[in-house]
């Protein structure tokens, strides 16, 4: 398992982590995001978005739950999934039928509150941790 370690000090460098992060997905890959509420989950979702050349506007999917937007990857056309567990509970989140969104071809599936659905498998690990106003560490795992 590879693991890196950022540290930010503004909603900017969040967001720019996102965006070198993004450089390294494919087309399959399932990111789980943790942190706590306002940690910059959605600002790095952001970054990650402008890189896989997303043109509409990145915003927190907490009340609709999923939001599909259009990107692309060296030219080919891909979908970004962005998913937000936090208004469920862990059984909630089991009979919701995310895996049955990672059978699209062409998606990436970014996850925030990742950790309330314990049986997804995940290719990247993202935990935001808030060490001061607008300091960050952000903490990416590649899990194999």
């Amino acid at each position: 398992m590879e693991e890196k370690e950022f540290i930010t000090n503004s909603a900017a460098e969040t967001e720019k982590v996102g965006s070198e992060f993004a450089k390294n997905v494919k087309v399959g890959d399932v990111v789980l995001l943790s942190g706590e509420l306002g940690a910059g989950k959605t600002t790095f979702v952001q970054g990650v978005a402008k890189t896989l050349f997303v043109k509409t506007r990145v915003i927190s999917p907490t009340f609709i739950l999923v939001r599909k937007h259009h990107g692309k990857i060296g030219g080919k056309k891909i979908n970004l999934y962005h998913i937000d567990l936090y208004r469920l509970d862990s059984s909630e989140t089991k009979n919701l039928g995310i895996e049955e969104t990672f059978e699209d071809p062409i998606g990436i599936f970014l996850i925030e509150w990742g950790e309330k659905h314990d049986s997804l498998k995940s290719s990247w690990e993202i935990k935001i941790d808030v060490t001061g106003d607008s300091k960050r560490k952000i903490t990416i795992k590649r899990n194999e």
